[in-house]
C-alpha cells in the first residue's frame, strides 16, 4: 500500500480573527486622529482668544496715550464699571447702584475715558464680548496715576476651553490672561 499524500491548498482568504484585529487597529487609529483634531480646535480657539486680547490691550494702551491728561480716569472707570453702566456719548456713567461719579471733577474730563472703555467693552470688531468670560483690569503702579512715570498695567483675562493651564477662577473654569505694562507718556523707543 502506498502512503497517501496530502497536498496543502493555498490559503484563499483571511480568517475572521485577522479581520477583527485589523478593525480594532484602525478604530484605535481613528480615535487618536479624532482626539488630535479636538486638541487642534481647542488650540486654535485659544490662539484666537489670545490674539483678540492682545489687540484689546494694545488698542486701549493707544487710547490711554491719546488721553494722557485723563489717564487716571481709565483706572477709576474700570474700578466702578461693575456698579455703573457706561453709555456712549454720555457725560457721566449712569448709576445702576452706587456709582462713584467724582462730583468734584467736571464730568466732561471723564467722557473720553468712558467712551473708550465702552468701545472696548462692546465693539463688534474688537471688544471683550468676543472673549468667553472676558474681563478687563487697569491698574497703576504706584497706586496713583498722577505722576508722569507711573506705570499702567492692562490685564485682559478670559476663560479657556481646556484645563491645560491649571489656573482656575474658583468655579473650575480655566482662565488665561495677557498683561501689558507701559508708561503712557514715555516714548516707546526710549531705552
Amino acid at each position: 500500500m502506498m502512503p497517501t499524500q496530502y497536498t496543502q491548498r493555498p490559503q484563499r482568504g483571511t480568517t475572521l480573527v485577522e479581520v477583527l484585529i485589523a478593525a480594532l487597529i484602525i478604530g484605535i487609529g481613528l480615535l487618536g486622529i479624532a482626539s488630535l483634531q479636538v486638541k487642534a480646535l481647542q488650540a486654535s480657539t485659544n490662539a484666537e482668544s489670545r490674539a483678540i486680547a492682545t489687540d484689546i490691550a494694545a488698542s486701549l494702551a493707544d487710547r490711554i496715550r491719546a488721553n494722557l491728561i485723563n489717564k487716571a480716569d481709565y483706572v477709576n472707570e474700570t474700578a466702578t464699571e461693575n456698579n455703573c453702566s457706561m453709555v456712549p456719548g454720555s457725560s457721566a456713567a449712569v448709576s445702576s447702584g452706587s456709582c462713584n461719579t467724582n462730583s468734584d471733577t467736571p464730568a466732561t474730563t471723564r467722557k473720553m475715558a468712558q467712551d473708550d472703555l465702552y468701545a472696548i467693552q462692546n465693539s463688534d470688531y474688537l471688544g471683550l464680548s468676543k472673549l468667553p468670560g472676558g474681563d478687563l483690569t487697569i491698574t497703576c503702579d504706584p497706586t496713583a496715576c498722577d505722576t508722569d512715570d507711573a506705570k499702567m498695567r492692562i490685564t485682559v483675562s478670559w476663560q479657556v476651553r481646556n484645563d491645560v493651564l491649571g489656573n482656575t477662577d474658583g468655579s473650575g473654569n480655566s482662565i488665561d490672561f495677557i498683561s501689558v505694562e507701559f508708561i503712557p507718556g514715555a516714548d516707546d523707543g526710549a531705552p
